[in-house]
C-alpha cells in the first residue's frame, strides 16, 4: 500500500514535470518564432532594364504659319464664299474682284501720259527756238561791236580831217580801209566755218527728220496692231525721235541764221569800203561824210544794244533741271499707268489660298467695296502646327529642344518635337505636370511632325514629352528609394544589420529610377524597414518568399540572432 501511495505521488509529479517541460519548450519556440518574425524585412533585387522619363502637361494648338491677306486693289468684291473657321486647300480661289472702275482709271491714266508727253515736246520745241534766237543774237554782238568800233574810228578820222589834219585823215582813212578789209577777211573765215557747220547741221537735221518719220510710221503700225508691248516700245522710240528732231532743227536754224548774219555783215562792210577808200580833204564832203558816219554809228550802237539785251536776257529756254523735272513727271505718269495695268492684272487673278489652312478674322463680304491695303482675312496653316505649352519651374530644366513628344487632342494622337523654348519666364502662368504647378512658367513650343486634316486650332491638347531615356542600366522601383537631408539613399542589410547606403539616381519615371552609383546589379534592397532603425539586427526575405523558406535557412542574409538561436537549439 505504501508503495502504491508513493507511485501515486511520483507519477503526478513526473507528469507535472513533463507538462512543465513541454510548456517550457513550447514557449521557447513561440518566442523564437515571434522574434524571427519581428526581424524580417522584405527585399527586392536590383536588376538591369530600361527607364524613360516623361513630362506631362497641356497646351493650346496653334498654327506655326499664318498670313494676313490684304486687298491688292481698290475694287468691288465679286465673290468671297468662305467663312471664319473654314478649311481651305492650297490654290483654292477665295476672292474675286469687279474691275470695271479700275479699268476706267487706267484709260484716264494712259490719256494723261499722252497729254504730258505732248506738252513736254511743245516746251522742248519752244525752248530750242528761243535758244536759237539767243545764239544768233550772241553771234551778232561781236560783229556789231566791230562795226561800231570801226564807225567810231571813222567819225574820229572825219573829225580830224575837218580840223585841218588832211594827211592824218588820209592815213586814218587808209587805216580804216585796212581795218575794214581785215574785218571782212576775218568775217569771211568765220563764214567758211559757219557754212561747214551749217552743212553738218543740215545733214543731222535731215537724218533726224527721216528717223522721226520712220518712228511715226512704226508707232502708227503698232497702234493699229493693238499690241500694248510693241505700242509702248514704239511710243518711246517716237518720243526720242521727236526730241532729237527738235534739237537738230533748232541747231540747223541757228547755224543758218549765223551764216546769213555773216553774209549781211560782210556785204555791209564791203559797201562801206569804197567810201572809206575814196575820202578826200574836201571839207564839205568830209563834213557830209562825218554826219553820215555819225548817223550810222548811232544806228549801229542802237542795234548793238538791242542784240546785247537779247543775248543776255532769259530767253525762256528750259534748263537741264526743268527738263529733268518734266521728264520725271512724265515718268511718274507712265509708272502710275503701268501700276494700274499691273493692279488690273493682279485683280483679275483674284486671291487664292497660298497653303492648306483655316480661315480666321474674315472682314470681307461679297458686294463690298475694298481699298488697296485693306485687311480681308487671315489664313492659318494646318501643315505647320504647334502646341504652345507652359513648363513649371520643377521640370523646365529637363526639357530640351529636339526632344520627341506625344500630343493628344480631338481624339487623335500625333508625334511631335520640342522646337522652341522661351528663355524668359512668364509670370502668373501655370503649367500642369506630374511634378507640381508653379506660379511662373517657361513657354515652350511642340511642333507636330505629321499634321493632317483632323487638326483643330485653338483647342486644348495633352502633351507628353520624352525628356530622357536610359537603356540597360541598373534600376529600382521608386518605393525602394528614399530621400533624406543628405540626398537619396536605400536601405540594405550588411552583416545582418540595417544600413543606410547613399545612392545617385539618374533618369526617373513614375515607377522606376536609374541607379548610377551606390547599388550594383543583383544586390538586395530593402523596400520598407518598418519600425527598424539604422543599426538594428534584421533578417531579409525577398518579396513573396514564404516564412517557411526563411525558417529552413534558404533566405538570404540571416542575422546573428537567428544563428545564435539555432545554435542554442
Amino acid at each position: 500500500m505504501k508503495n502504491k501511495k508513493v507511485w501515486k505521488i511520483i507519477i503526478p509529479v513526473v507528469l507535472l514535470g513533463v507538462v512543465l517541460v513541454i510548456f517550457a519548450v513550447s514557449s521557447s519556440g513561440k518566442a523564437k518564432e515571434a522574434m524571427t518574425e519581428a526581424m524580417k524585412v522584405e527585399t527586392i533585387t536590383a536588376e538591369k532594364g530600361n527607364v524613360s522619363e516623361t513630362i506631362e502637361t497641356s497646351g493650346n494648338v496653334v498654327s506655326g504659319q499664318q498670313k494676313t491677306i490684304f486687298s491688292p486693289v481698290n475694287a468691288k468684291v465679286e465673290t468671297a464664299g468662305f467663312q471664319t473657321g473654314d478649311l481651305v486647300k492650297e490654290g483654292q480661289k477665295l476672292v474675286t474682284f469687279d474691275l470695271k472702275d479700275l479699268e476706267v482709271q487706267n484709260q484716264k491714266a494712259e490719256l494723261t501720259v499722252k497729254a504730258n508727253q505732248l506738252g513736254y515736246q511743245d516746251s522742248v520745241n519752244k525752248s530750242n527756238e528761243a535758244a536759237a534766237k539767243q545764239a544768233q543774237a550772241k553771234s551778232q554782238v561781236s560783229s556789231l561791236q566791230a562795226q561800231v568800233d570801226a564807225k567810231k574810228q571813222e567819225v574820229a578820222d572825219l573829225t580830224g580831217a575837218l580840223s585841218g589834219e588832211a594827211k592824218a585823215q588820209e592815213e586814218a582813212a587808209k587805216k580804216a580801209a585796212d581795218d575794214l578789209k581785215n574785218q571782212i577777211s576775218s568775217l569771211q573765215k568765220e563764214l567758211g566755218k559757219a557754212e561747214k557747220a551749217l552743212s553738218k547741221a543740215k545733214e543731222k537735221y535731215e537724218k533726224a527728220l527721216a528717223d522721226q518719220q520712220e518712228a511715226q510710221v512704226n508707232f502708227d503700225a503698232a497702234a493699229a496692231a493693238s499690241n500694248p508691248e510693241k505700242l509702248e516700245t514704239a511710243r518711246e522710240a517716237l518720243n526720242t525721235a521727236n526730241t532729237k528732231l527738235a534739237e537738230a532743227k533748232g541747231d540747223y536754224e541757228a547755224k543758218e541764221a549765223a551764216v546769213e548774219n555773216l553774209n549781211t555783215q560782210i556785204a555791209e562792210l564791203q559797201s562801206t569800203l569804197p567810201a572809206v577808200s575814196t575820202e578826200t580833204g574836201n571839207s564839205a564832203e568830209l563834213q557830209q561824210k562825218l554826219e553820215g558816219a555819225q548817223a550810222e554809228l548811232a544806228n549801229l550802237e542802237a542795234k548793238l544794244e538791242s542784240e546785247k539785251a537779247m543775248a543776255e536776257a532769259d530767253a525762256g529756254t528750259l534748263s537741264s533741271a526743268a527738263r529733268a523735272q518734266m521728264q520725271t513727271n512724265n515718268n511718274l505718269a507712265e509708272l502710275e499707268s503701268k501700276s494700274l495695268e499691273e493692279l488690273i492684272l493682279e485683280g483679275k487673278q483674284g486671291i487664292s489660298a497660298e497653303f492648306n489652312g483655316v480661315i480666321s478674322g474674315k472682314q470681307v463680304v461679297e458686294g463690298a467695296t475694298v481699298s488697296q491695303g485693306m485687311e480681308l482675312f487671315t489664313l492659318q496653316s494646318i501643315d505647320d502646327v504647334n502646341v504652345e505649352i507652359t513648363l513649371s519651374k520643377n521640370v523646365y530644366e529637363k526639357v530640351k529642344e529636339g526632344q520627341k513628344a506625344e500630343v493628344t487632342f480631338a481624339g487623335q494622337t500625333y508625334e511631335g518635337t520640342v522646337s522652341r523654348i522661351n528663355r524668359i519666364a512668364t509670370a502668373g502662368e501655370t503649367g500642369t505636370n506630374q511634378a507640381a504647378v508653379a506660379s511662373a512658367g517657361i513657354m515652350a513650343t511642340v511642333h507636330l511632325d505629321h499634321p493632317d486634316d483632323n487638326i483643330f486650332l485653338g483647342v486644348d491638347a495633352k502633351v507628353k514629352i520624352m525628356a530622357a531615356e536610359a537603356k540597360d542600366v541598373v534600376i529600382l522601383p521608386i518605393e525602394a528609394i528614399n530621400i533624406g537631408k543628405d540626398g537619396s539613399f536605400c536601405w540594405v542589410c550588411e552583416d545582418g544589420l540595417l544600413v543606410k547606403r547613399a545612392i545617385t539616381t539618374g533618369v526617373t519615371s513614375d515607377e522606376y529610377a536609374e541607379i548610377k552609383e551606390g547599388i550594383q546589379e543583383g544586390e538586395q534592397v530593402i523596400t520598407d524597414p518598418g519600425n527598424h532603425e539604422e543599426g538594428d539586427k534584421i533578417m531579409t526575405v525577398e518579396a513573396g518568399e514564404s516564412a517557411e523558406k526563411a525558417e529552413t535557412g534558404e533566405s538570404q542574409g540571416k542575422t546573428e540572432t537567428e544563428e545564435s538561436a539555432e545554435a542554442g537549439d
